[in-house]
């Protein structure tokens, strides 16, 4: 008998899994893990895909589309792909532009990727807005 409810456990979670896999990605969270897990994967661009897809959504708030478009500034910036990371980092502060938030501590890893890119002026500005919006905090 307790071979049998392993069994049945063991058939029930297999089928979870499936479906899992196959749901369509429709929230934010769906699209920040498939994306992470991919990315665990090194398969950089297909998590790229992903989160893009994401951004595509209206349906997600722009708060939302905009920590995709960090978490594809942070990969590229790992990948050494300063450039592309300083858009995504563009599109995400014009995104979250009159939205609050704390400082982090991964704004210094933005003003790096801007400062490789080449985009000194830039990187310049949102330092001082960052320290702006602290101080409003």
């Amino acid at each position: 008998m307790n071979k049998l409810l392993w069994l049945l456990l063991l058939i029930l979670y297999g089928i979870y899994k499936f479906y899992k896999s196959r749901r369509p990605l429709t929230k934010f969270d769906h699209f920040y893990e498939k994306a992470f897990e991919l990315e665990e994967k090194k398969r950089y661009e297909d998590a790229l895909d992903i989160r893009n897809q994401g951004i595509e959504l209206h349906t997600l708030t722009n708060l939302e589309r905009a920590d995709l478009h960090l978490a594809n500034g942070r990969m590229l910036l790992k990948l050494k792909q300063y450039e592309k990371a300083t858009k995504h980092y563009d599109a995400s502060f014009k995104l979250a532009k009159y939205e609050e938030f704390p400082y982090s501590e991964g704004f210094d890893e933005v003003i790096e990727a801007y400062l490789y890119a080449g985009r000194k002026e830039d990187a310049l500005i949102i330092n001082n807005q960052r320290h702006v919006k602290t101080a409003k905090l």
